[in-house]
């Protein structure tokens, strides 16, 4: 059995951890640029393939690209998450009505908060 402390550590973690990938969730679909910003280290790399190709966007470059787009009912949904240590990772997925995007975090704690340092993410038609 895990003592107590360990428990309350981890669910803490998860707490926090769920708040950055909120901040995403929630802000990605009212186009909501300073709570996305939030949620990524200022260095984050963000990255797709579009025509098979690899394309990459550095985060102000990505936030100025999010921000052109025109709000759309979604679903926003946490797959999955874990981490170790100061790292960890996560799955989320936002369901438009015609494609769902499926992302895949690279997180790290630093300075005590949890955020995104690295996104991949794919497109898929329904």
């Amino acid at each position: 059995m895990e003592p107590l402390s360990t428990q309350v550590n981890s669910a803490a973690e998860k707490q926090s951890i769920l708040l950055t990938l909120n901040d995403y969730l929630q802000g990605r679909p009212v186009l909501d640029i300073e709570r996305m910003r939030a949620a990524f280290h200022p260095g984050a790399i963000i990255r797709t393939t579009i025509d098979g190709k690899l394309r990459q966007w550095a985060l102000p470059e990505y936030l100025d690209l999010v921000a052109t787009l025109t709000v759309q009912e979604c679903q926003p949904e946490v797959v999955s998450y874990s981490w170790d240590g100061d790292t960890g990772s996560a799955v989320v997925q936002i369901t438009f009505a015609t494609f769902r995007f499926i992302d895949r975090f690279n997180l790290m704690k630093l300075d005590g908060k949890w955020v995104i340092v690295d996104k991949v993410s794919y497109r898929q038609e329904l």
